[in-house]
């Protein structure tokens, strides 16, 4: 729903404490993938696997800089390998191997760099579903979980690639589960968004009492989704059916009909008011806006904030004053 945003600096420090950690702790997936029984394993049951990572013209050696493409791949080269091993759902036997014995998620989910990544990655609200905070603290008591948009279950061999690992809230995790996003894909965070030709919007209902909706004083509307104008309109699709995003923002009427009646009691006139009164406290008509709904509508802030893509959505829809019949 909301895109990743990770500058260059940031990522490059990230990419290296990841490689940091794979290199030096003793069960980073270097020291693993040396070991005689990653080998073994591999050489009998995954020789896909073991010809990409090891150089037979160096008697079997590992060829490092086969590893580091593994776990810094992006989006592309993550179905590329993808593409080369296979899925592994139809062998649960098989990707338990690999799972308990070579990559290891557990194993990092548990180590410091995890928490170390995620802070510096400073995704604090769930980027599938934009409704929780996800926080991490440093002693990595608390932290968000990490999705494997390309499930660990199906394609074990990338349970540990950087790019393949979404933080997100407990909830979306849960929901999304094993889906194949190989052959139905939601929204890629790192580099794909609703942004603003998918918009939320509220539907009356059928006789019910519109004056005192606009009031913000009434829930007889439903929210739903409009993404007719989205490129990404499939990915949408399947991100709310399979995360069940419609009808989770539907538990948040309460809210929308705080942005309703915050919209009702402050005019255009009232907002540049404050802005005239209180020029060291706001830059833009918009901040007064994101004051008085206590979030950001600014696009570029909808990941700080949850619910800050509704809000900013139902507000523009209540500045153009057209609301349909569900």
């Amino acid at each position: 729903m909301i895109k990743i945003k990770i500058d260059e600096i940031s990522k490059e420090e990230i990419e290296k404490m990841l490689w940091e950690d794979v290199n030096s702790n003793p069960t980073g997936l270097i020291k693993v993938l040396n070991s005689t029984k990653a080998k073994r394993i591999l050489m009998n049951n995954h020789k896909r696997i073991y010809a990409e990572l090891y150089d037979d013209t160096l008697n079997g050696n590992l060829n490092v800089a086969e590893v580091k493409k593994l776990l810094l791949a992006d989006r592309q080269e993550l179905i590329g390998y993808i593409k080369k091993f296979g899925d592994y759902s139809s062998d649960k036997k098989l990707s338990d191997e690999l799972l308990d014995n070579i990559f290891r998620y557990d194993r990092y989910s548990n180590r410091i760099a995890a928490v170390e990544i995620l802070k510096k990655m400073k995704v604090t609200v769930c980027p599938y579903c934009n409704r929780q905070y996800i926080f991490t603290l440093s002693n990595g008591q608390v932290r968000s979980q990490f999705d494997h948009y390309y499930p660990k279950s199906r394609y074990p061999y990338l349970a540990l690639s950087l790019y393949n690992m979404i933080p997100s809230c407990s909830i979306c995790n849960m929901a999304k589960s094993s889906l194949d996003t190989l052959k139905k894909p939601i929204l890629y965070p790192f580099t794909e968004e609703m942004g603003s030709e998918a918009k939320f919007e509220i539907k009356r209902r059928r006789n019910g009492n519109f004056v005192r909706m606009l009031q913000g004083v009434s829930n007889e509307f439903v929210i739903d989704l409009n993404d007719s104008n989205s490129k990404y309109k499939f990915e949408i699709q399947n991100q709310m059916e399979k995360m069940h995003l419609k009808s989770l923002y539907n538990e948040h009427k309460e809210y929308v009909m705080d942005i309703i009646k915050a919209k009702y009691v402050n005019s255009s006139g009232r907002i540049n008011e404050l802005l005239r009164l209180f020029p060291t406290l706001f830059d833009s008509y918009e901040d007064v806006k994101s004051l008085l709904y206590m979030t950001n509508i600014q696009k570029e802030s909808w990941g700080d904030r949850p619910l800050s893509k509704l809000t900013y959505d139902i507000d523009r829809q209540l500045e153009e004053g057209i609301i349909e019949e569900e």
